[in-house]
């Protein structure tokens, strides 16, 4: 049916784009509502009113609780209103105890020295591997790369050295 009339796929496609344009905000309005929320941000929000505490339930509540429950009376049942308590947020570390001045340390100064000598050859020796590794994971990578880069500009970049070197040769130059 386009065959017929070749237009008319461009004037629906002009019609849906005056459409979409006509629904898109202006420049103005955009700036418009961009005052508005600064504006907003300026003023501050009035105070709130601090919460009304709610009052007890009328029945009996259950407590849980980790302590060991009082004896109870068994002529006269205790009710106990509690409110729960909230659970800790963060629950801090015990203490370390200190130790004792007068006692004496679980090595040896000789083994102490033996063992932090062992660690910092262990630690050398992980840093040589280390370096190592990198350096032929580095040569790995850029291998092939740099040999993709030396087959597509390398004649270029000798031809026109050469070029050079002939055409200052032919000038009587050194």
């Amino acid at each position: 049916m386009n065959a017929a009339n070749p237009n008319a796929g461009e004037r629906d496609l002009d019609a849906l784009r005056r459409a979409q344009r006509a629904h898109e905000p202006s420049m103005e309005e955009i700036l418009a509502s961009i005052r508005s929320i600064i504006a907003d941000d300026r003023e501050a929000p009035p105070p709130k009113p601090a919460p009304k505490p709610t009052p007890a339930p009328a029945g009996p509540q259950i407590v849980y609780s980790k302590e060991a429950p009082a004896p109870v009376e068994p002529a006269t049942p205790k009710v106990v209103w509690r409110q729960p308590e909230a659970e800790p947020v963060a629950v801090a570390p015990p203490p370390r105890p200190e130790p004792a001045a007068e006692e004496e340390p679980l090595i040896s100064s000789q083994t102490n020295q033996a063992v932090s000598a062992a660690f910092d050859a262990l630690s050398a020796s992980l840093a040589l591997q280390s370096a190592e590794l990198a350096e032929n994971v580095t040569r790995e990578i850029l291998r092939p790369m740099l040999k993709t880069w030396l087959d597509e500009n390398l004649p270029s970049l000798v031809e026109r050295l050469v070029r050079a070197e002939i055409q200052r040769v032919a000038r009587g130059g050194r």
